[in-house]
């Protein structure tokens, strides 16, 4: 090691000289501190502590598979504490699914570590030496891994160390650069910070850095709620159904009622139902359901022939199977369908499961597709047309954590209106990080965003990524306010990933060469 530019603090080597299991403890705990960066608590000082700690135990440590087990051992802790909201899920139905929760968070928590594995590896094997080039390299590596985590096996780029920067103007850089390059600055910083020897400018750059990019973000956020000429007012509606009680048929119609209250009366041009809110689906008229009639047009005449963008599901038969698709449907004037969109980002095990037509003969299905077979994913992300309303961008639930999947071909919609039912996750982390993943979208494609939930958090988000209002987990009742304007297109909503993927693998690439020349 390089004593000017990095060394141990001496309080972490008596850490670095423990056994294996002692160290890969301190590195678990370490990773899993990387998690109160994230909401609800949003600690963004996290970062910039544990980062550190893992990289002096990463670089304590010689050897190739040292360094895989150092970063699956970080990424493993961080992500065992970031998702273990997912339990709540498996609570629903606790006698079919509560002997999967230790299998469904380990496996996944111990599978997406891998990453986090596979980068710190290859940056030991390109940077072998610890100081600057080393977490320049480890930055690039992780990134690289971090976007590959977004695609591999349909991906899941949730709880990105991105994301921990929501409630400070750091966030807004994703404007121009997207969450990606959030990451690597954010690992940059990091590491900086951990070549703390005698020579004192890694840390200068870091603080340098941080403070410009923090300075970039308040300028971005002293503009004013940009507001249109001609105002739109969009009503948001969170009937609050428990995830128990939503498809019984004598909870029902107090759910749908609720929704229907909600959206009578006022001067609003839109209301807005959450996912799955209906229980009709877009190709039936009416559906009967314990003696009861449930047609589109209660919804045309509760919101007096206005807009009604709603959850639902629809239909396409085959010979010997029947496609079910989550969807979004807007409800006309009479209760007709004026368009549709399906969902096309579907939750692994949650909406649909491998070979699920065979698996469904054996009485196996995805934990919250209550429909054989589960679902089909629809054709992509597209932009609809509204008579009376701007264009828009639908997203239903998880299709808002994929920052890459907001671009569509056609004309800039105006407004992004995201539905989802977060009530399977109850009052945890999860509906709070599902929240601050929806405003970086906003941030990223500089569009305003309404989002109805279920059971909460309903809100309006500016093209900024600011919460104008919000209704909290666990109340009823709904959101009316005037639609912010779109602002011009962010260079990330133009380029997409593009830039950032190109930079980073020429980076590695570049470090890769000089190595083996070296050598």
């Amino acid at each position: 090691m390089n004593p000017q530019i990095a060394s141990i603090p001496q309080a972490l080597t008596s850490l670095a000289a423990l056994q294996r299991w002692g160290r890969l403890l301190v590195i678990v705990l370490a990773g899993a501190c990387l998690t109160f960066a994230q909401q609800p608590w949003g600690f963004w000082p996290a970062l910039l502590f544990a980062l550190p700690v893992i990289i002096w135990l990463w670089w304590a440590r010689p050897g190739f598979w040292q360094a895989a087990l150092t970063g699956w051992a970080a990424g493993f802790g961080m992500m065992l504490v970031g998702l273990s909201w997912i339990a709540e899920a498996f609570l629903v139905d606790i006698a079919r699914h509560g002997w999967m929760i230790p299998f469904a968070i380990g496996g996944l928590s111990a599978g997406l570590a891998l990453f986090w594995g596979a980068a710190f590896a290859l940056a030991r094997w390109i940077a072998p030496r610890p100081g600057v080039l080393s977490v320049v390299v480890l930055a690039l590596s992780l990134t690289a891994l971090e976007m590959a985590r977004t695609y591999v096996l349909t991906g899941f780029p949730w709880g990105m160390l991105a994301y921990g920067w929501m409630n400070t103007p750091v966030a807004q850089i994703s404007a121009s650069v997207g969450p990606h390059m959030l990451n690597l600055l954010t690992l940059l910083i990091a590491g900086l910070l951990a070549c703390n020897g005698r020579s004192q400018w890694p840390t200068i750059a870091a603080a340098t850095l941080l403070m410009a990019i923090w300075q970039i973000g308040a300028t971005r956020l002293a503009q004013p709620v940009p507001l249109r000429a001609d105002e739109y007012t969009v009503r948001v509606v969170q009937p609050n159904a428990n995830q128990r009680e939503k498809w019984l048929p004598e909870h029902i119609p107090t759910f749908y009622n609720r929704a229907l209250d909600a959206s009578r009366g006022g001067d609003y041009d839109a209301v807005i139902w959450p996912e799955t809110a209906v229980p009709q689906r877009i190709e039936t008229p009416a559906v009967q359901l314990a003696g009861l009639i449930y047609a589109w047009d209660d919804i045309s005449q509760a919101t007096d022939g206005r807009p009604a963008i709603v959850g639902t599901r629809r239909t396409e038969p085959e010979p010997d199977w029947i496609n079910w698709y989550n969807s979004l449907a807007i409800v006309g004037q009479r209760g007709e369908i004026l368009g549709q969109y399906d969902k096309h980002s579907l939750v692994p095990a949650g909406e649909y499961l491998p070979f699920e037509r065979q698996l469904a003969r054996l009485g196996l299905r995805a934990i919250a597709s209550n429909t054989p077979g589960g679902y089909v994913p629809g054709e992509g992300p597209q932009s609809i047309a509204i008579d009376g309303m701007p264009r828009v961008l639908p997203l239903i639930c998880y299709e808002a954590i994929f920052p890459h999947e907001l671009r569509t071909s056609g004309p800039r919609p105006e407004w992004i209106v995201h539905i989802t039912n977060d009530a399977w996750f109850g009052n945890t982390a999860g509906p709070w990080q599902h929240l601050a993943q929806a405003r970086f979208r906003a941030i990223e494609q500089g569009l305003p965003l309404a989002r109805a939930a279920n059971t909460g958090i309903s809100a309006i988000i500016d093209p900024y990524g600011r919460l104008l209002q919000t209704l909290p987990i666990g109340e009823d009742g709904y959101l009316e306010g005037i639609l912010p304007a779109p602002i011009a297109q962010p260079l990330y909503a133009q380029t997409g990933d593009l830039p950032g993927v190109t930079l980073v693998l020429a980076g590695l690439a570049g470090f890769a060469a000089a190595r083996r020349r070296a050598t």
